[in-house]
Order: structure tokens, then sequence, then C-alpha cells
């Protein structure tokens, strides 16, 4: 019988691209609805760009964690993907996961990012460049988190 190890990622790649996708469309939506049509984005401040990276973090990371784990859930129940073996460090259950995976994403590469962002960022940017910083933060973040929440929830 074949390892079902190339099948599983090539899933967790195409799962993946999809939540890179997906938080690419949520972090354009959620920095319009911030920062609209500013000309410049303050980065200082609460709420202000610097700032913006820890909530963007947690909830890139929930959304990054939550979907995939439970469309996985539900294709290992009807039986159209295979599971790993048990193990790993995160939390078997979804919702313990998604927790771990946000705050651990916000206090991580939210803090890191705000807190550089604090030390030698500027203390505004065009309205463009604070785009594009962002959508390319949240398709990276969702990169990272997607996949170790995926094989956490592949394993039985």
């Amino acid at each position: 019988m074949r390892s079902p190890e190339p099948r599983i990622a090539r899933y967790v790649a195409q799962e993946t691209a999809i939540s890179a996708v997906i938080n690419t469309a949520f972090s354009l939506a959620f920095f319009l609805i911030v920062f609209g049509r500013l000309h410049v984005v303050p980065v200082r401040g609460v709420g202000a760009y610097a700032f913006d990276f820890l909530p963007q973090s947690f909830a890139i990371a929930a959304m990054s964690t939550l979907v995939p784990g439970a469309i996985t859930a539900q294709r290992l129940r009807r039986g159209q993907i295979a599971a790993l073996p048990s193990g790993g460090w995160l939390p078997r259950g979804l919702l313990a996961r998604t927790a771990v995976m946000a705050v651990a994403a916000m206090v991580v590469a939210g803090g890191a990012t705000c807190g550089l962002l604090l030390a030698v960022g500027p203390a505004a940017m065009g309205w463009w460049p604070a785009l594009a910083g962002k959508l390319a933060y949240g398709a990276a973040l969702a990169g990272v988190v997607t996949p170790p929440g995926l094989r956490a929830a592949l394993r039985r």
C-alpha cells in the first residue's frame, strides 16, 4: 500500500494556497475598513498601522486554523482524506488549536512586526505601500500558520 504522505503534502499545499488567497482578501477588506483611503497612514499609536498587526495576526491565524481545520475534520469523517498518526504539539480540539495558534501568532509575529515598526519604522506611510505590506503579511502569515494547523487536524 502506498504511503498517504504525497497526497497529504499536496492537500496541505492546496489548502494553504487557498487560505493565503482568502486571508489576503480579508486583509484588504479590513485595511479598507480601518484606514479607508487616507493618503498617509499613521504608523505609531493605538489603532495605527503598527498596532494593527496585532489584531490582524490574531484574525489571520484564527481563520487559517479554524476554517481549514473544520473542512479537514469533515473530509476525515467522510473518508475523503487519510488521517495521519497521532502526535504533535498542538491541541487536538479545533477551538483549542485555533486559540493557541491565534494567540501565538499575535504575540510572536504581530508583536515582532509591531515592535519593529515602532522601533525603526517611519511615523507615517503612503497608502499604497501600507496596503501592500498588509496584503503581503496576511498571505505570508496564512502560509506559515495553515500547514501546522492542517497537519494537527489530520492527526487522529
